[in-house]
């Protein structure tokens, strides 16, 4: 009996330590934070990508209010690269998968949002200049 669950335990163990030969790497999707009218640079495999955020409509619920929907952000950026440009139009809502694919010169990207600060008060009307826009881009 004791040889049949060391036996079991090894092979376990042997099937636990299989190395992944085939496995993909993963992109580094780490967000930069966007500001309002200054543009970041973000690394997408290979190739550099200018983004800019254009405008902000922030409808989401205030943090100190009870409201029947939560809203969203409705964001643009200016997306480009060295002989590009394109606007995306972006909704941003907090719960669900928030990214988008735009085409750039015949390639398609991936944006994601991850954050937008400040989230909205009742009291308190953020400027453009205040938002915080958590970005990343990765190729499809």
């Amino acid at each position: 009996m004791k040889k049949t669950i060391l036996l079991a335990f090894i092979c376990i163990a042997t099937f636990s330590c299989d190395k992944k030969e085939n496995a993909a790497p993963q992109p580094d999707l780490t967000p930069i934070s966007l500001t309002y009218q200054k543009a970041a640079t973000v690394r997408t495999s290979g190739s550099d990508l200018k983004v800019e955020l254009k405008e902000v409509n922030d409808s989401r619920c205030p943090i100190n209010a009870d409201c029947i929907s939560a809203g969203s952000a409705k964001l643009v950026f200016a997306v480009s690269d060295a002989s590009n440009q394109v606007n995306v139009n972006f909704e941003f809502k907090g719960g669900s998968k928030n990214d988008q694919v735009f085409k750039l010169g015949g390639t398609d990207y991936v944006i994601t949002v991850s954050e937008v600060l400040p989230y909205p008060q009742i009291s308190v009307t953020p400027k453009l200049e205040d938002y915080k826009i958590a970005v990343s881009i990765e190729k499809k």
